[in-house]
């Protein structure tokens, strides 16, 4: 007799990540890539955290190897809270500062403390894979609001959220992942004051700020209406390097408290040597000089990309214009199936993620994520080249 496994029911919306799963399966294979969210590895500054890192070893090893505050390491919650005052969130302190292992525990963190089984969650459509999935771990619906190229559309998202009450609001400002776009100031002014007003929790997740690669940077959601419920999220592991695992949180110092809580149920504390590595690098100024060296590769990506996708498929297709991040999304006529259009594409040796996971109440199927920072500009313009094939038949 086959007996049901003894799972929490919760379970059955826990399924494998699409792109994690594709990278698997093309991790061996010698493919042009557009389907990660990864950044360059080449770009890793591996000598500077190499130096670093011994210096803590021989200096401080005590500490670094040891456990710590939950809250994380002081001297990185203080640095990072004086860059979010500049950044726009003016009364920033280490109280209103919680480090994470990368913002995914950021989002996952916040997730649990307001959500429960039926939870509605205001987010765009197309969203982010991953919170989609931490949303769906909490048994969490949906209140989907379609996005265009001035990000989330303000005015539809009020009136959802005047028909039913989210219990969180879930924006990616800058850069979304995976459209790429930027959410205007209108749109995040009239979005902040419609949360705050009705003490609606905002998530705003904001791991690609640093990359912008044209345009004026913008105010976080978070700075624009005082909402004692808004958690602001970011993440070192785009602008330093992935595999250390450090991002951070800002909220309300009661609001951090109860997060923290939260953590140590979770691993106890962060990484402890990471954390030092991290602040290291920051505070001997090193953090501004290597985020301009991305930018300027990742730049000179992106307009390979949007070259060739306008010499390829101008009239075939659709395409966002990203002012900086690491995506643009590709909408084909009704019809295309860019799933099992994929088969094809890496028969060609290309690979990308069609963008229907994206899609937290279905749809995108006709649509694609184009990762534009992992490849150079001579293998982006051959992958279009080869998806161009693909597409027209």
């Amino acid at each position: 007799m086959n007996h049901p496994a003894p799972f929490a029911r919760r379970m059955s919306r826990v399924t494998a990540s699409a792109i994690m799963e594709l990278l698997k399966k093309t991790a061996q294979g010698e493919y042009i890539s557009f389907a990660s969210g990864l950044p360059d590895p080449n770009l890793f500054p591996a000598e500077k955290i190499a130096l670093i890192t011994q210096e803590i070893l021989a200096n401080d090893s005590g500490a670094a190897l040891q456990y710590g505050a939950a809250d994380g390491y002081a001297p990185l919650k203080a640095w990072a809270a004086e860059r979010l005052r500049q950044r726009g969130l003016a009364e920033a302190t280490p109280e209103h500062i919680l480090i994470t292992h990368g913002s995914q525990q950021a989002l996952d963190l916040t997730a649990r403390l307001f959500l429960e089984e039926g939870s509605p969650v205001l987010i765009e459509s197309p969203s982010y894979l991953a919170a989609i999935q931490t949303f769906d771990s909490y048994e969490a619906t949906y209140l989907p609001v379609l996005v265009d190229s001035d990000g989330i559309c303000v005015e539809e998202a009020i009136s959802a959220i005047d028909q039913t009450t989210p219990r969180l609001a879930f924006t990616l400002p800058n850069f979304q992942n995976p459209s790429g776009v930027t959410q205007s100031l209108e749109r995040r002014q009239k979005l902040a004051e419609a949360l705050a007003e009705r003490r609606i929790p905002l998530l705003e997740d904001d791991a690609y700020h640093d990359l912008r690669h044209s345009g004026e940077s913008l105010p976080p959601v978070a700075s624009l209406a005082r909402n004692p419920y808004a958690v602001y999220t970011g993440t070192f592991s785009k602008i330093i390097a992935p595999g250390l695992r450090v991002g951070y949180l800002y909220a309300q110092p009661e609001l951090v408290n109860r997060l923290t809580q939260l953590k140590q149920i979770t691993d106890l504390h962060s990484n402890s040597l990471s954390q030092r590595i991290v602040y290291q690098f920051c505070e001997r100024g090193w953090l501004d000089p290597q985020i301009e060296v991305q930018n300027r590769v990742y730049s000179a990506r992106r307009k390979a990309l949007l070259e060739a996708l306008a010499e390829n498929l101008t009239g075939v297709a659709e395409w966002t214009k990203p002012e900086g991040g690491m995506f643009v999304l590709l909408t084909l006529p009704a019809g295309f199936n860019t799933k099992e259009m994929l088969t094809k594409a890496m028969e060609r040796g290309v690979v990308y993620v069609p963008a229907e996971s994206f899609y937290p109440t279905g749809g995108g199927e006709n649509a694609l994520r184009l990762n534009f920072v992992s490849a150079t500009e001579e293998a982006i313009r051959k992958g279009i080249g080869v998806l161009t094939e693909v597409i027209s038949g």
